[in-house]
């Protein structure tokens, strides 16, 4: 996001307004042509749905309707049976009466026929059949199945009538007479053509087709032409019920498989939609060029818009690219005629270059002149703290007569004066900032008593490199007077000083009472404020790094209560 910032801030106003118009432009074009064809697809499919979904329910309807019309005619036959007298010969008569009576009634049935256990004819609608006959055809699947299962009606696989070839199928069912003690089968020859007709006239699309299948997927019925399976019982077993869109044959079919009451048969619709595919294609056409017209417009009337911004403000560019070029702030008036907010920018540029160039060296005097007198206003703050420690330890030795001590601590505080006011910079090398502080530990061994231990470890490729001076021994002196003066086990104070990398990192530690957590909260606070009750010589310290290496240094505190203190400083290695 940042690479994307720092780019736009390099390019023109120009570049700007027009790039985030045409990208506001495309994305609302962008999202309008999805939003758009998405709602029309969405609208398409659920109006293919219903559609589907209806047709599918009228041929399910129309096939369970006829079904179910069957064996109503079955049930009302089972029910009136005990009426007649079928052991005389006139209640035989008069029952294959009343089946011939039942065909009139239901343009669907041809022939009503009941056999018995051995196949012979009993009673018949249609005088053709000859009562007593057996039956001569060799698919008896009918017979035996309607014996096997007496609660169900048998549906036979629709087949072609030999001479007209109409379809037909059958349907069978166990037949009994309680008061007759009479027990057959019920055997009703159905036309199939009407509802094949029904199909026909079903607008299914290009190879929209009806299929029936079993249990095991045979096919009971197609109104498919042979040949044009194209794996549509792989399809059917997928779906086993439900609706499912799906490519067959290179076309696009909407597939609804249901279960057909009363039967163990599976009817699956096929349904063409490729029109819908169409015109989803021909409206997302029209879309996309209408919505990239409407865009180039778009883009040409921000371009203008943008030119007309931007050509004045070009001008006063490079009036300034003028004024840059000429000398150390001396300027020509701006004159530029545009519109009123550039006309208002032109006088306020003026009016700025003027301002700057009065400005200019007066601040960068002062900022000079400032910097110097901080500089030199915190390190005087050293001297005179020091010093009043050195000379109070002194006096103790004198006070203590003993005059050989107190000698060489005048011998090393000599040198350690000569050391800090040889030179007038403010960085010293760190090899006289180690010597420095070597006469310091000297003089407050001898003040102590030889109460607490020092080492140096100071890396030699580190010697040469400049730091500021009197950078260490306030941090000593912090150790002895803060760390170290009441402590009953010896003290211990280690410095070090070694390179890493670009930094020299100096290192003052002690094995003192430590501070909480609390306390080194309370000196970072003092670093950055007014306070000067939390550890003067610290603040000191943090603030002559800070405005000399611009703020390229840190100071790090690190203690632990009873375990000691470590201050780090880190600053840019200086030769």
């Amino acid at each position: 996001m940042s690479k994307v910032v720092s780019y736009f801030r390099t390019r023109s106003i120009r570049f700007i307004i027009v790039s985030s118009c045409i990208a506001i432009i495309a994305l609302l074009v962008i999202s309008h042509v999805i939003a758009t064809f998405v709602n029309f697809q969405k609208s398409m499919s659920e109006a293919v749905n219903i559609q589907t979904r209806e047709l599918s329910t009228q041929i399910v309807f129309n096939y369970e309707n006829y079904i179910s019309s069957v064996i109503k005619t079955s049930n009302i036959i089972q029910t009136n049976v005990d009426k007649y007298d079928l052991d005389s010969a006139a209640g035989a008569a008069s029952f294959s009466g009343y089946l011939a009576e039942m065909v009139q009634e239901n343009d669907d049935i041809l022939k009503i026929a009941i056999y018995d256990y051995s196949t012979r004819i009993c009673f018949a609608s249609s005088k053709a059949d000859e009562i007593g006959g057996i039956f001569k055809d060799e698919d008896t699947t009918w017979f035996y199945e309607a014996n096997l299962d007496p609660t169900i009606h048998v549906f036979s696989v629709p087949y072609p009538e030999n001479e007209t070839g109409t379809y037909m199928m059958n349907v069978s069912k166990l037949f009994r007479s309680q008061e007759r003690n009479f027990t057959g089968v019920l055997k009703i020859e159905l036309s199939f053509q009407n509802f094949i007709d029904l199909i026909k006239k079903s607008n299914l699309g290009e190879n929209g087709h009806i299929t029936i299948v079993d249990p095991e997927y045979n096919v009971v019925y197609t109104s498919q032409p042979e040949g044009n399976d194209g794996g549509e019982i792989d399809v059917i077993k997928r779906i086993i019920l439900g609706k499912e869109n799906v490519n067959i044959n290179g076309h696009v079919m909407a597939v609804n498989v249901e279960t057909l009451a009363n039967t163990k048969w599976r009817i699956c619709v096929f349904i063409n939609i490729d029109k819908i595919s169409e015109i989803q294609n021909i409206f997302l056409t029209t879309l996309v060029l209408t919505s990239l017209v409407i865009a180039a417009v778009g883009a040409g009337l921000y371009l203008a818009v943008a030119q007309m911004i931007t050509s004045p403000m070009k001008r006063l560019e490079m009036a300034m690219l003028k004024v840059e070029k000429s000398d150390y702030f001396r300027m020509e008036e701006v004159d530029i005629k545009a519109s009123k907010e550039v006309e208002a920018m032109i006088r306020q540029f003026n009016k700025m270059m003027i301002k700057i160039s009065e400005l200019m060296e007066r601040v960068v005097v002062e900022q000079s002149a400032q910097r110097k007198s901080e500089l030199n206003a915190l390190q005087s703050q050293i001297n005179p703290h020091f010093l009043y420690n050195t000379l109070d330890s002194i006096i103790w030795l004198v006070e203590n007569n003993k005059n050989r001590e107190a000698g060489e601590m005048v011998v090393a505080l000599s040198r350690l004066f000569r050391s800090s006011i040889s030179k007038d910079s403010v960085t010293v090398p760190l090899r006289d900032e180690i010597e420095h502080v070597r006469n310091y530990l000297l003089i407050q061994k001898y003040r102590y008593a030889d109460s607490f231990d020092y080492r140096l470890e100071v890396d030699e490729d580190a010697l040469d490199c400049m730091t500021m001076k009197l950078i260490l021994q306030p941090i000593v002196e912090n150790c002895i007077y803060h760390g170290l003066k009441n402590k009953i086990d010896r003290g211990d104070i280690k410095i070090t000083a070694k390179l890493d990398g670009d930094f020299l990192m100096l290192s003052v530690s002690d094995n003192g009472y430590g501070m909480r957590v609390e306390t080194i909260s309370k000196i970072y606070s003092s670093f950055e404020s007014g306070d000067d009750n939390e550890s003067v010589g610290l603040k000191n310290i943090y603030q002559r790094i800070m405005l000399y290496y611009g703020g390229n240094a840190e100071m790090r505190i690190e203690s632990e209560p009873d375990e000691g203190t470590v201050i780090t400083i880190k600053e840019p290695v200086c030769q």
